[in-house]
């Protein structure tokens, strides 16, 4: 057999010709493993583990990996925690924070890879940190585990997105309130002043339908429109 000509697949493409010990040497360097197709000049391509190579794989000296149930899962749940919490403080704060939300996903993502693998275990690419949703289900799956983290993390993005919404129109409602009493004075001459605004409804992005209470107990209808962080207040005429 050491004067076949082999070949490997990579990317697409097909690499050779080689001999069998040039394809020893690549899977001892790990430029090719176990599961990489094959062709040893006769039949059709075949994964590595199922020709003659296989004796060549290298067996694990350690422990096996750790079971299922004793993996730390800590970093996981924690992605969860993070969605909750971001949502609460842009419901509070008004204030988007996405950038933190990726930057402590990714962090924890990386962490959690390095713990798997600690553990002995095949983890998920790091780049699937980017999608979060997409490296939970490739855990569970990996470990064999049931897919709570990844349910739980659905459920926390859709309440933190329900929360930031609700805390931007808060935050739009409260700038909006003493622009609405510098507009009554300027323009309308009166001495009365706004004591809350609520949102009625999003015409469209950014477009509201709203209506102010004065502290004459008067009710005005307005628009509100929010460009970038510049809030834009009308009074139609009533």
């Amino acid at each position: 057999m050491s004067d076949v000509s082999w070949y490997y697949a990579l990317n697409g493409s097909r690499c050779g010709p080689y001999t069998l010990e040039q394809m020893s040497v690549f899977l001892s360097s790990n430029d090719i493993n176990a599961d990489t197709k094959v062709w040893a000049g006769t039949g059709d391509w075949v994964s590595l583990k199922d020709t003659v190579l296989a004796q060549s794989i290298q067996r694990p000296s350690g422990p096996p990996p750790l079971a299922a149930s004793e993996v730390d899962d800590r970093f996981v749940w924690a992605l969860v925690g993070v969605q909750l919490v971001g949502g609460l403080v842009e419901y509070l704060s008004g204030i988007s924070i996405w950038w933190a939300f990726l930057i402590l996903n990714i962090g924890l993502c990386v962490l959690d890879e390095r713990r798997l693998k600690a553990a002995g275990h095949l983890a998920p690419q790091s780049y699937w940190a980017l999608l979060v949703p997409v490296y939970l289900w490739k855990r569970a799956s990996l470990l064999n585990q049931k897919k709570h983290y990844f349910y739980g993390w659905m459920a926390a993005f859709i309440v933190s997105v329900l929360l930031s919404v609700v805390g931007g129109e808060s935050a739009i409602e409260e700038a909006a309130c003493p622009i609405v009493t510098e507009i009554i004075h300027k323009q309308f001459y009166q001495t009365s002043s706004c004591l809350a605004v609520t949102i009625d409804e999003e015409v469209k992005s950014g477009f509201y339908l709203a209506h102010a209470i004065l502290d004459n107990g008067n009710e005005i209808n307005l628009t509100i429109e929010k460009k970038g962080e510049q809030i834009l207040v009308r009074i139609p005429k009533q």
